[in-house]
């Protein structure tokens, strides 16, 4: 019976030291399988890569209340040297017809081409591209290539 008792204070002396390394050794697990690193940038710039296609334009009113609408004629191609070309004005469109070309940054996801800045983001298919007007403003692209 003494046995018993002795191997009882044993077990509670124990089962505390067992829960913290159980505890060290869960926080270590899990801080050891984070990253700080910028991998989803280099997944970024991978997709961004290649040629898109303008399919719809943000229609809003200014209320927040608006919807994409389909549009075409728009065509962005960037490199992977952090170029972006565009068929025509990257913010005025059709309004003026030259072919532009810009830069894009992927670690800040902006886009500037001829004084206009964007910034774009991938939202399931499309890449959508804001820039710079009164009301809200949003074009959406599909890869081509």
């Amino acid at each position: 019976m003494r046995n018993l008792s002795r191997l009882g204070a044993s077990l509670n002396q124990i089962i505390p030291i067992m829960k913290k390394i159980l505890i060290l050794l869960s926080v270590f697990v899990s801080l050891s399988s984070c990253t700080d690193c910028d991998d989803d940038a280099v997944v970024a710039e991978s997709e961004i890569v290649g040629s898109w296609e303008l399919v719809a334009i943000l229609a809003d009113p200014g209320d927040g209340s608006g919807t994409y609408q389909p549009a075409t004629g728009k065509m962005l191609q960037f490199t992977d040297q952090g170029v972006v070309n565009c068929n025509i004005s990257f913010c005025f469109g059709q309004i003026t017809q030259a072919t532009t070309t810009g830069t894009y940054d992927i670690t800040t996801t902006s886009i500037d081409v001829d004084n206009c800045t964007g910034t774009y983001s991938f939202n399931g298919p499309f890449l959508e591209v804001s820039h710079f007007c009164i009301e809200p403003c949003g074009e959406r692209y599909v890869r081509v290539n």
